[in-house]
């Protein structure tokens, strides 16, 4: 081999290794399919196993029809929401012959080839085959059924099973490779429990690694912000059945901000219902903002595919960059109470939450309130203000037991649904005022802070200018001067985590613990290193470089592509 041989040959070995070392960057195409869920009209009645399948066919027969639609339009993965299958209204023993027992996904088991090794998993199977020969991953939420006895285990239901709202993951050839329990419950501790130990559930493919959870589990730091933070979860896919809460908590709001703090991708299928107004689904992330309508009304299912960033994250923590954003005045929390305005207190809000708020009166200022430990600062300067829209600077700082177990405490700018200060925190959806520069910090416990913000409606869609202001997740500061459209609400949203820091996930561990695909790319450097001395055993070692050339490769394709569940 002459020397330049010798040179060519190395540079392709670090070429290989550069790739595989370095991130990947992949464009895929993602849908969501927000379904106008099929409830049985007797659903709190029992019903026999065959009775429930049957009916269960009517929400499969649409979710195989659009699984195909969205392989066509060139999706790898498509996400179906929360109740897609079972419906609503039921109780818990009337759901019982919904459910089915669901394997674990590390079984290797592909239901449409294998369907009779597990009994009565006809539901499966069904999802199995469409994601089989549509060529497509399946996202879909079901019940997870599973004996138990108080004999054994103290924390058996009394009625010896456990119900589990379940997502389910499908590859593209029809094999169940993940399976994740719902943890954190709303408004469905009558029919379902919530898993006994909080799961981390991520899986691999050739486009990038995805984690998946369930609605609620949102606005927590178990599992969301551990999975995110610690497994280096970059796309997250979710199922959901999010109630529209104008104007501080809209479901897009809430996935929006979701993927601004964290700097990832998130694709989230919400149900369409009319009874329980819900509705909004959307895609997020690095260059996509797409997000369906908010009519809840609307009693046609909407089908929304975008182009998204995957990544390979390899590394077991991801922490977005912060920016340094300065606060309003350098106020201290404890000399804040000098600065506070003239705020009115009042039972305004959904669940009996009471609010503080103080008004934004004239075209630019500073105002702040403060609500018990919660105090809230705004500086802005409105481009468009119109005379009979009102704005106000809210805090609250409330701990919610039901419908669902959360602690949360928010600062929010939003408009009064009429001009009075009574009608402050009634729904609205539409303002026509714009701010040419506004700022709004939140002073919090510790706790998860998030950004929502949100245009005012046009034709029920809201666009999340997620580029268009900078968020500080330490600092739970808003600020923007580029808002162009009249701005519906910008919510500094804090969820006060009950414990903080602990896991107790097998799966988390079994993922921290495997050898990461890091370390193997800087085994493969070592070994290009050492074979690209010119030594005497140059020749001897061409045959083993390349032996090795193909291991190191293989070797970390293979870290890639497992599945950890």
């Amino acid at each position: 081999m002459t020397p330049d041989d010798k040179i060519r040959h190395f540079l392709r070995l670090w070429l290989l290794v550069l790739v595989l070392h370095i991130g990947q960057c992949v464009k895929v195409k993602v849908a969501v399919y927000e379904h106008v869920v099929i409830s049985h009209p007797k659903a709190n009645e029992s019903l026999t196993r065959e009775e429930a399948f049957e009916f269960m066919k009517k929400n499969l027969n649409i979710i195989e029809t659009r699984a195909v639609e969205a392989s066509k339009q060139g999706a790898k993965i498509v996400i179906f929401p929360e109740y897609g299958i079972a419906g609503f209204d039921h109780t818990r023993n009337s759901i019982s012959p919904f459910l089915e027992d669901i394997p674990d996904g590390s079984l290797s088991w592909n239901p449409c080839e294998e369907p009779d090794r597990f009994k009565d998993t006809q539901v499966l199977k069904v999802l199995s085959c469409r994601a089989k020969t549509s060529s497509i991953y399946i996202i879909a939420n079901m019940g997870d059924i599973k004996p138990c006895s108080k004999v054994t285990d103290p924390s058996c239901p009394r009625d010896g099973r456990y119900q589990f709202n379940t997502n389910v993951v499908f590859d593209d050839k029809g094999r169940l490779i993940a399976r994740y329990h719902k943890r954190n419950m709303y408004d469905e501790t009558p029919l379902f429990d919530p898993a006994p130990k909080t799961e981390f559930v991520f899986f691999d493919t050739d486009f990038g690694r995805f984690g998946t959870v369930v609605c609620f589990d949102l606005l927590h730091e178990n599992p969301t912000q551990t999975l995110i933070e610690q497994n280096g979860i970059r796309n997250l896919l979710v199922t959901s059945a999010w109630n529209v809460f104008y104007p501080f908590i809209l479901p897009v709001q809430m996935y929006a901000g979701i993927s601004k703090r964290n700097n990832i991708t998130i694709a989230v299928s919400n149900a369409r219902n009319s009874e329980y107004t819900m509705a909004g689904s959307g895609i997020f992330g690095n260059g996509v903002d797409a997000s369906t309508s908010m009519d809840y009304k609307n009693s046609e299912g909407q089908l929304l595919v975008g182009e998204i960033d995957t990544f390979d994250t390899r590394a077991t923590t991801v922490k977005p960059e912060d920016p340094s954003l300065q606060g309003i005045g350098g106020i201290a929390p404890n000399d804040f109470a000098q600065y506070v305005n003239s705020s009115i207190i009042g039972r305004h809000y959904l669940f009996g939450m009471n609010l503080s708020f103080v008004m934004l009166t004239g075209e630019k200022g500073r105002v702040y309130t403060c609500y018990e430990k919660v105090c809230c600062a705004v500086q802005y300067d409105f481009n468009v203000k119109v005379g009979e829209e009102l704005f106000v600077l809210s805090a609250t700082d409330f701990n919610m037991h039901k419908p669902g177990e959360i602690h949360m405490q928010f600062c929010a700018i939003h408009r009064c649904a009429t001009n009075e200060p009574a009608s402050c925190g009634d729904p609205v959806n539409s303002t026509s005022s714009t701010f040419s520069y506004v700022k709004i910090q939140g002073f919090f416990d510790p706790g998860v802070v998030f950004p929502f913000v949100s245009t005012s409606s046009v034709a029920n869609y809201h666009t999340m200018e997620l580029d268009k202001y900078k968020f500080s997740r330490s600092k739970a500061i808003i600020e923007s001067d580029a808002f162009d459209k009249p701005m519906l609400a910008i919510v500094v949203f804090n969820s006060v985590p009950a414990e903080s820091g602990k896991s107790n996930s097998d799966a988390s561990n079994k993922a921290k613990h495997s050898l990461p695909s890091k370390s193997l790319h800087w085994i493969c450097i070592a070994f290009v290193f050492l074979f690209s001395c010119d030594t005497f055993a140059w020749r001897l070692s061409l045959c083993i470089k390349q032996m090795f050339r193909y291991i190191c490769y293989i070797t970390t394709h293979f870290a890639l592509s497992y599945t950890y569940i």
